[in-house]
């Protein structure tokens, strides 16, 4: 019987959330876990303080074992 799980990742941001470095972070964690066989299901952003334009990402991942 397969078992399902579930795992989450949480990048934290600062500043501009569009940087390219973000951005290659980001692809580099989303093909990191595919390759590992895990399919990312959800995404969600939170603004933790505006004031210093700091935000978290959370990638929401499932994966068949």
């Amino acid at each position: 019987m397969e078992k399902l799980e579930n795992d989450l990742d949480i990048y934290y941001a600062v500043g501009n959330a569009n940087t390219q470095r973000q951005e290659n972070v980001l692809a580099a964690i989303i093909k990191k876990r595919n390759s590992a066989g895990w399919k990312l299901i959800s995404t969600s952003t939170a603004i933790v303080d505006t004031k210093n334009q700091f935000s978290n990402i959370y990638l929401f991942w499932e994966k068949n074992s």
